[in-house]
């Protein structure tokens, strides 16, 4: 009688650690793009351009924002292209909206591979419950010209979308400083 209870309780604390255990098994089947107002502007600047979207069923979407002397916007896209391999891709318009009346113009337009070291954290943190259901963390001063980024990620776990200024923290501040460097 005494095995038999142990048995039980055995079976049964693998079952609850099973429950309890976060999953990173793919949870998300819309892989639609994004539709935020700042991160549909992105893909208006690089259709002014030609510059691909790289809307796929893994991708990292970036719009920022810095308004002073002028205004500068970039889009900048992290995807998994379809040999698996994660590719970066940023675009920069300076253009009228701050202080001077500046022309509109491409002032960047750059691709690349992630390093492997990124790659790997990236597919890491895109496993992360968290990501998509956890609190934003965010921190520093924010001074005059900063820029307001609104990042969409969209993975098979999952769908989110964080709005911030300053520098965030945590698993989406990792993602961040992946996707728009950590300078």
């Amino acid at each position: 009688m005494e095995a038999m209870r142990k048995f039980s309780t055995i079976i049964f604390s693998i079952v609850l650690a099973g429950c309890a255990t976060p999953s990173s098994a793919p949870t998300n089947s819309d892989f639609s793009p994004p539709d935020i107002v700042e991160i549909t502007r992105g893909f208006e600047l690089r259709d002014r351009y030609n510059i691909p979207k790289y809307i796929g069923n893994t991708a990292i979407f970036v719009d920022s924002v810095a308004v002073h002397h002028s205004r500068n916007e970039a889009s900048t896209i992290v995807w998994r292209d379809e040999a698996g391999n994660w590719q970066w891709s940023q675009v920069v318009e300076r253009g009228p909206g701050g202080l001077l009346n500046a022309e509109r113009k491409l002032v960047a337009n750059k691709t690349r591979s992630l390093a492997d070291a990124e790659a790997t954290a990236l597919e890491r943190l895109i496993r992360e419950p968290e990501l998509y259901h956890g609190e934003v963390l965010r921190s520093d001063k924010i001074g005059v010209g900063a820029p307001h980024h609104v990042m969409a990620i969209i993975t098979p776990f999952g769908r989110t979308t964080v709005k911030w200024n300053g520098r965030l923290l945590g698993t989406h501040g990792e993602i961040a400083d992946i996707v728009l460097g950590s300078d």
